[in-house]
């Protein structure tokens, strides 16, 4: 898409796609690997995809190579080579702010969405996170990924775990800056989300600073169902599996089927 390759693996098989993509830094692996995906795989055709600027994917360095629309293609165009109308979608962090993007932008192509740890309003520019990656990025952009991590880790109280961090060493800091950069273009991803007629699941961690934000996102899409993770921050929701998968299950047999 505008020159630009996307790198997805598909599972295969005959059961209901599934769309999967992970969070900023994180290559299609992590994404594999959590719980959730895990807990799904037996019964689902799962496709991971790696963001632009990330994983195996091309890594421009221009942030209007970020426009949201522009990722919304990306993820349209690997529905597209695999032949699949519409696939449900599952998006953790990074990859959930594109989730209430495709449900904006392409809504015909998805069959419901999961979406953890992200909001579709205009980014909180004096929060914490955001903050902390601000100083990753500008510190990744002078002295490469390891000051990046550091930067990060320092800012949060905490080493990430492995394999995760040498998953992140191994990104090109000036893609991830051109990233970054993009979220203050954006501004909210939708003007009425009360117009919106895609199954939703909505969760986040009750630490995480974009609790409320998502929880408020819950309220505004008709028929949406918000779930709180009670102890769990940004970063551990997204490897919550129990809690969520019998809603998941729930609400992927209750959306349409796809055509395959």
């Amino acid at each position: 898409n505008d020159h630009v390759r996307t790198f997805f693996e598909d599972s295969g098989g005959d059961g209901q796609p599934v769309l999967v993509y992970p969070g900023f830094t994180d290559p299609l692996e992590y994404a594999k690997a959590s719980p959730l995906a895990q807990a799904l795989k037996e019964d689902f055709r799962l496709v991971f995809a790696d963001h632009r600027g990330q994983g195996r994917s091309d890594k421009p360095h221009e942030v209007d190579s970020y426009a949201l629309t522009t990722r919304v293609a990306d993820a349209v165009a690997i529905l597209d080579t695999l032949g699949i109308g519409r696939a449900h979608y599952i998006g953790f962090s990074w990859g959930a702010r594109l989730g209430f993007a495709i449900g904006e932008h392409a809504p015909e192509r998805v069959l419901s969405l999961v979406l953890c740890g992200n909001q579709p309003y205009a980014w909180p520019v004096d929060g914490p996170m955001l903050r902390a990656v601000s100083d990753a990025v500008a510190a990744g952009r002078e002295h490469g990924m390891v000051v990046f991590v550091e930067t990060w880790e320092s800012s949060i109280g905490e080493r990430f775990p492995e394999p995760g961090r040498t998953w992140m060493l191994q990104n090109d800091p000036l893609a991830l800056e051109a990233e970054f950069r993009s979220l203050f273009v954006e501004g909210s991803v939708s003007q009425d989300l009360t117009k919106w007629n895609v199954p939703c699941l909505i969760y986040a961690g009750e630490e995480d600073e974009m609790h409320e934000s998502a929880a408020r996102a819950a309220t505004e899409i008709p028929g949406a169902t918000f779930v709180s993770i009670p102890g769990h921050t940004h970063f551990s929701a997204e490897r919550v599996s129990d809690q969520l998968l019998p809603r998941v299950l729930e609400l992927f047999r209750s959306a349409p089927r796809a055509r395959l």
